[in-house]
Formats: C-alpha cells, structure tokens, sequence
C-alpha cells in the first residue's frame, strides 16, 4: 500500500510573471528511503517544503497520505482546511534540519522527548524507554544532559535525527541534514538516519547535493531536471520517480483530521525553560518594569494612606458629619420629611426651639443643675456611635453634665423638673428618667440631655401651657394647628456628602454650619495627589509599553527559527502566538513582585520619616489589597498588550523562509 502519492504538485515563483516553477510527482512506501538531487537553485528545498506542509502549492493533481486507518487529501486539506495541517505535521511527519533547529533551552533529552508531549505522550516508563533507546542507538548518552550549545555539529544533527523519530511518524524528512558535516561524520548521520526509519517502518526523503553521500548511505537518488521553458523567461525543474506497477489500492474515504488541541501546560513549559535561558535579558526587562510600577504605587500609597488618615481624623470628631442650620426660620412636617428624603442625609430629626429646650436635674443635698434636652430618635449616628439610642423613659447624658452628678451611674434614675408660667404663677412637673448611658467629651462637651424626641415635643407642650394626658401632665386643651420647628438635628452619610447637602440646603434658602471647609481641602490634596498620579503614571506607562513593544517584537525577530521550527513540530499558530504573551505575563508578575517589595522598602522609610504627626493605627503611605491586586492585573494587561506587537509579526512570517535563512 503506498504511504503518500503525488502527481502533479507544482510550485510557482512568481514577481508579476512566473519567474520559477517546481514539480513533483512520486510514490513513496512504508520504509523506502529516497533522496532528491540536482544543482543549487532546481528546487529541491521547493519540493521538501511542499511535502512537509509547509509551503502551499500552487496545485497538485494529487497529493494524498495513506495511513492504516484513513487517507488525507493533503491537497483539499490546502483548500480548505489550512490550520488543521499542524495536526498532521504533529503525528505523522518527522523534520531534519540542516542547522539541527534544537530548541537551545532544553537539553538533548528534553529535545527528544518534544515530539511525544507534543502529541500527547506523558513522561511515562514507556516513553523513557523509547528515548533511552534512541539516545543509546544514537550514542547521545553521553550528552544526555547537555545543552545543544555545549555539542558538536556532529552530535547536534544526531539528535536531531532522534527527534525527528522519537514518535515513529510516517513519513520522515530531511533537509541537507550533513551540510556541515565532515565527510565521514556525515556518512555515519545519514546511515543512521536511513536505518532509524527502516526499523521504524517510517518513509525517508533526502534533500542533499551530494549523490554519492546518498548512494554510500544506500539512499536511491532522483535528481531534479530541467524542463523546456513554457513561457519567456520561465525555468522549471520536475522530480518524476514512476510508481511500480501494482494493483490500485482499496480506496478509503478521505478524513479531516481534527484541531491540534491546546496543551497549555507544555507551552507554559517551554516559554518558562526559554524565559529562565535568557535570564541576564529576563532580568533587565523585569528590572525596567518594575521602574516604572514603583514610582505609581508609592504615589499611590501616599494618597490612600495620607487621606485615609486625615479623612479618618475628621470622622473620629462627631461633628464633622453633623450639619447645624442657623437661618432665622420655621420648619414643618413636610419640610423635615424633604430633609430627609435627600439621599446623603443618614438621620434628622426636628428641634422644637432655636435654642435647646432647658431642665433641671434635681441632685441630693444640693441645688439642682440646668441642662439643655436635645431630641433623638431611632438611628441617632452620636449615639448609636458611642451608646445606643434610649427608648422610651430613657435618657443619655455628656460627661460633662455628669460630672455635676455626683455618683451617677447607667441605670440610676434622673428626676428632671420641666417648668412653666401660666397666668404669671409658675408650675413644673418632675419626670423620672432612666440614666442610659453618658456621652464622652469627644462626642460633645456641654452639659446636654439626650430623649426621645417625642418626650420632648411633649415636654414643650407642656411650657406652651397645654395639656399632656398620656403624662398625667395639666393645662389647657392642645390646638389643632400643625407643628413648626425652629430647627433640626442632622447627619450626613459619609465626608463626600456634605458639600453636595451643605449646596443643596443652600439653595432652598437654609444656611447651616459643616465641615465643608475641611472636606474641600481633603478633596483638593486627592485631586492633587490624583493627577500626579496619572502624569508621572502615564509618562512613565507610555514609554514602559513601548520598552516592552519592542523589546517583545525584537525577540521574536530573533528567535524566529525556534518559532519556525515549532510550526514544523506541529505548533499551531494560535499555539506559537501564545508563547510570546507568556513570556510577557512572567515578565509582568516577576515586575509587579519586585515592585511590591521596593514599595514596601519605600513604605517603611516614608512611615518612619511621618511618626512624629501619625498617631496609633494611622500610615503615611498604605496600599489596599484591592489596589494590590488592581496592580498585579494591570501590569498583567499591559504586558499581554505590548506582546501583541510581536503576535502581529508572527502573523505574517512565513516558516519556511526562515528555515531556509538560518539554515
């Protein structure tokens, strides 16, 4: 049964008018070996490429691979289904390059071993043993362990030869493999060569200039002849080697071989061995990456933590979210709730007097003492702050009233004498109050009464000389007129509301006294510190991207043989494309770690320098965990990014005008 069959497989040089023309037509069988011949120039490089489908051609009557189990029409395949030739180059062909094209990071052993995890092989006794035994057929074990750089030419062409059939394919090719082999050293390779693919029942052809190399090694030689022009200044060569007569093979449908499937882990493999070769260039690269992140994330560290602390300087004084109106006007129920349907107010409720409502505190064995009474009600921020709201017969007191107190405790009742003039003679009624709990100076330091602002609308019903029943309170009967308030009780939600309540008050004619002042000085070192930020980032960003453009674009310029001869191994192109990203993102994480730990250097020295001014649990210089990783992602980004410079030069070379130029 033949293993490939072509008749007619042409390729054409063309310059606007065909300049150059290649034909082949054979017949190959499992274990026959064939050698292709003829001057510099004839095409013979022309031929091998189109054979190990790495050069399109410009047609083929046919161009078939018979395998045990299906055939593949090379030629529709071509047509139709380009991208799924790298399976097929993967599994069943196997390349000797005249320059060996080892992958210079990975040992001899390691270069062999390439074919099988290219193809799904894992590192099994099974797969050891077929290398061991290469290595030994080869007399590669010497240098087993050894880089190819460390080699002979000699040895390097044997291991290629070992790779080349290390995963049994079908049909092997090779290409001037003893070019640059002294004579007898090549006569060795190549006889290797032949009798490694007769014992693996492999096809063999042989692109070499020298025939009576090729017929010592017992390789029947073709040579390449020239055929009358066929248009004005059109050479052509044809390879013609007649199939033995035979009767026509059982015909099997054609197969569409699948997609090479993604081996992410293999690819990792190799551009981390590649990354960690190249380290002085690694090294340099991450170093330069790292330049550029530090300088934003220390920028970055001094806005979060100097902010932080002065932001946080201000919520620890209750007052700095309270807003006190102090316009000369009244206050009704539905202007309360419009107050407090705003979204930035966290809590208001209505004062009764302009000034604060006034009782006295009854004390043993001593005159009483005044304090003023102010409302609160179900989510009081002050007191939810430091004790909880009273209920119903409860009280809370500032420190400073309590000091007038003597022995007072939470729990512990409060005799408050409200009083009033009816008719010129004055009454009062005393109410017992529950001590809840006491205020600290910091959350107020005038001798005020915390209660419910139901107690105190009632108490000043009672001063206005009106009857409280539910109290047992005497006077006159209530009037039905709506309540007005002289004033309010409020607190914004956050620092960043209460510039945008302080303008909103403003413009409904209520003039109140804030914090806006302080807030607006925060605001303005963010805003500062922000754009200094984004210039010194941006500058630096821009000129790091177009670093690593280059830098990634020039190393793939560089090793464009390895990425040739990966295409030729079976790579896909979506497979070489990903090496270089993966080479960026270790440049980028290396970067974004080293960048953390100088950060952290930085961070210290700006901490020590700041001690004097910060108090417990306050930093000069703080990055979050979210910014952390904000950093990782970013560095991340941008390096995939600046890989996709080299991704587009991978896009458009063309593999086998690279072998041939490094050759």
């Amino acid at each position: 049964m033949p293993l490939l069959e072509v008749s007619n497989l042409c390729k054409c040089h063309t310059a606007g008018k065909t300049l150059f023309r290649a034909e082949a037509s054979l017949v190959l069988r499992p274990g026959q070996a064939l050698g292709i011949t003829g001057p510099s120039g004839c095409g013979k490089s022309t031929v091998l490429e189109m054979l190990a489908l790495l050069s399109k051609p410009t047609n083929a009557g046919r161009f078939l691979l018979r395998l045990p189990d299906q055939n593949l029409d090379l030629a529709a395949l071509w047509r139709e289904a380009p991208q799924r030739l790298a399976a097929i180059r993967r599994r069943h062909l196997g390349f000797v390059h005249q320059g060996g094209g080892l992958y210079p990071f990975l040992s001899v052993r390691e270069n062999i071993h390439l074919p099988l995890l290219l193809n799904g092989f894992e590192k099994t006794p099974d797969t050891n043993a077929r290398v061991e035994e290469l290595l030994d057929f080869l007399g590669l074990a010497s240098v087993a362990d050894k880089l190819p750089e460390t080699l002979s030419y000699g040895e390097r062409q044997r291991t290629a030869i070992a790779r080349a059939l290390v995963h049994q394919p079908n049909l092997v090719l090779a290409d001037e493999p003893t070019s640059a082999l002294d004579p007898e050293t090549a006569l060795a390779a190549m006889r290797l060569l032949v009798s490694g693919a007769r014992e693996r029942d492999s096809a063999l052809v042989v692109v070499s200039h020298d025939h009576a190399l090729l017929e010592k090694a017992g390789i029947p030689a073709v040579a390449m002849q020239p055929l009358a022009e066929k248009k004005s200044g059109e050479k052509c060569y044809s390879l013609v080697l007649p199939a033995p007569r035979s009767e026509a093979p059982t015909e099997k449908p054609a197969a569409v071989p699948a997609l090479p499937r993604w081996n992410l882990p293999l690819l990792h493999w190799l551009a981390l061995r590649d990354f960690r070769h190249e380290r002085a260039l690694s090294f340099c690269a991450v170093l330069a990456f790292a330049a550029a992140l530090t300088p934003l994330m220390v920028l970055g560290g001094l806005r979060t933590g100097v902010i932080a602390t002065l932001s946080q300087r201000l919520l620890n004084n209750p007052a700095a979210l309270a807003v006190n109106p102090y316009s000369s006007r009244s206050y009704s129920e539905k202007d309360i709730a419009a107050l407090q349907a705003l979204p930035q107010v966290a809590f208001v409720v209505p004062q009764t007097r302009t000034l604060a409502s006034t009782v006295q505190v009854t004390r043993p064995d001593r005159p009483p003492v005044s304090a003023d009474v102010l409302p609160t009600a179900t989510g009081d921020p002050l007191l939810e702050r430091y004790t909880s709201v009273p209920p119903e017969d409860g009280a809370v007191i500032t420190r400073e009233l309590a000091r007038s107190l003597p022995h007072v405790a939470v729990g512990q009742i409060l005799p408050l004498t409200i009083t009033r003039r009816v008719n010129g003679r004055p009454e009062s009624v005393v109410y017992p109050m529950r001590l809840h709990g006491i205020l600290p100076d910091a959350a107020d330091w005038k001798a005020h009464i915390y209660v419910p602002s139901a107690l105190l609308l009632d108490m000043e019903r009672y001063r206005d000389g009106f009857a409280v029943p539910k109290r047992g309170w005497p006077g006159a009967e209530p009037s039905g007129e709506q309540r007005r308030y002289a004033g309010f009780r409020m607190y914004v939600a956050s620092l960043e509301a209460v510039i945008p309540v302080r303008d909103e008050l403003k413009r409904r004619g209520i003039d109140a006294y804030t914090f806006a002042r302080e807030v607006e000085t925060i605001q303005g070192l963010k805003s500062a510190l922000t754009l200094v930020t984004l210039l010194v980032g941006g500058v630096t960003l821009a000129g790091m991207a177009f670093s690593l453009a280059s830098l990634a674009t020039a190393n793939v310029r560089r090793k464009a043989l390895f990425f040739a001869q990966g295409h030729l191994m079976g790579l896909s192109r979506r497979e070489l494309l990903l090496l270089p990203l993966l080479q960026m993102g270790f440049t980028a994480l290396l970067a974004a770690s080293t960048s953390l730990l100088l950060y952290g250097c930085a961070a210290i020295i700006l901490e020590f320098t700041a001690a004097p001014w910060l108090e417990n649990g306050e930093h000069a210089c703080q990055l979050p965990g979210a910014h952390i990783a904000a950093l990782y992602a970013g560095a991340f980004a941008l390096a995939c990014l600046c890989g996709l410079a080299s991704c587009r030069h991978l896009l458009t070379f063309r593999p086998e005008e690279v072998l041939r130029r490094d050759a």
